[in-house]
């Protein structure tokens, strides 16, 4: 078949194949998992089988409704098979395999400790997701009293700060069309 492009590897469509044996499971056991008889096409002598009309599959394990018999020829296709490639051994997976488009995932190794209550964040630390809090289920958002460093809205953000705040040092510049709000 002819197509435009470069070669594309298409990989190999797994069968099986059998001989009725006047039994409703002439093939004792398939040789892949199936979910389900959709995920197969089973002929007998080259006519077609109609999914759990004329059989089911489940497992490993394929049934006729009706008896097979012999010498008639059982050809099972497999269909949409996943390939299980395994867990990777350490230290063989690194940011080269992982680069996908703009993201930067140079940093791979996280410090810190992970638990249930943090959260992997950008800086490939763990961390309190959502910024600093208090209370059960960080019900209660805060932010410091003062403001000591310099600070400059982008114009492609807004921020909020609940007050009183002081500032100690540093400048806060809001380029347009950001808004600060002091609250």
């Amino acid at each position: 078949m002819a197509y435009i492009g470069t070669d594309v590897n298409y990989g190999n469509i797994a069968s099986q194949t059998g001989v009725g044996n006047g039994t409703t499971t002439p093939i004792a056991t398939l040789d892949y998992t199936v979910p389900t008889a959709s995920s197969i096409i089973v002929t007998l002598d080259g006519v077609t089988q109609v999914p759990t009309t004329d059989y089911t599959a489940s497992g490993t394990t394929l049934t006729f409704t009706s008896t097979v018999a012999s010498p008639i020829a059982i050809l099972v296709v497999f269909l949409g098979r996943s390939l299980d490639i395994g867990t990777p051994a350490d230290n063989t997976v690194d940011s080269a395999q992982l680069v996908n488009g703009s993201v930067d995932l140079a940093h791979l190794s996280a410090t810190g400790t992970p638990s249930a209550s943090l959260a992997l964040k950008g800086d490939y630390s763990w961390g309190t997701a959502g910024g600093p809090s208090l209370g059960t289920n960080a019900i209660i958002r805060t932010n410091a009293l003062t403001i000591a460093e310099t600070i400059t809205f982008a114009g492609t953000e807004n921020g909020m700060t609940i007050g009183p705040v002081t500032m100690s040092s540093g400048v806060i510049t809001v380029t347009s069309p950001s808004t600060w709000t002091i609250i």
